[in-house]
């Protein structure tokens, strides 16, 4: 997790993203796809008190904007201003609950949403459907085998519906042909 929250912590620097942890602070409208108070701190959902009071320390020694240059400063004081946020709602212990809370009932919420709607499709459209996957079987050889001669009677019809359709064509040419041919001959 550390290499990853250093490529985070340069995304930051760079001046991508403002205030992430503003919108993960205990709202209702928070943004699904925004880092929690735990992702931003680097800590487990599970952290005591001390490991997060230590991953906040160590967090702002490395992005505290005195220590960066001016270029990056901006970003490293909306970093801190986010870390500082953070910290002070997962130490403290009503907040935190909270929070929590809060994260839960989104979580929920996002899984609703992914199972019954899907992003504008149903399970299994647009990816797998995890809930699906344990109520597939194997397939049998004679469910194989029903399949297969399914498969050669849809073939066989659509072929002789094909024939039909193109003999019929073929008989009305050679129809109208003769037709053209006789009335051609009386006038």
């Amino acid at each position: 997790m550390a290499s990853s929250r250093g490529s985070q912590s340069q995304g930051w620097q760079a001046g991508r993203g403002s205030s992430r942890a503003g919108s993960a602070a205990p709202s209702a409208g928070r943004d699904p796809d925004a880092e929690t108070l735990y992702q931003l701190l680097n800590v487990p959902f599970t952290a005591t008190k001390a490991e997060v009071t230590k991953a906040y320390r160590e967090s702002m020694r490395r992005v505290h904007p005195d220590r960066m240059p001016e270029h990056r400063r901006a970003a490293a004081e909306n970093l801190a201003k986010d870390l500082n946020a953070a910290y002070a709602i997962l130490s403290d212990p009503a907040k935190r609950r909270a929070y929590d809370q809060t994260i839960r009932q989104q979580e929920m919420q996002d899984q609703l949403m992914k199972r019954y709607v899907g992003g504008f499709g149903g399970p299994g459209i647009g990816g797998t459907d995890p809930f699906a996957q344990g109520l597939k079987r194997d397939v049998t050889a004679s469910e194989r085998r029903e399949f297969r001669r399914s498969e050669r009677s849809a073939f066989v019809t659509i072929l002789s519906a094909f024939l039909v359709v193109t003999l019929g064509v073929i008989g009305l040419l050679i129809l109208f042909s003769l037709a053209s041919w006789g009335v051609s001959r009386i006038f």
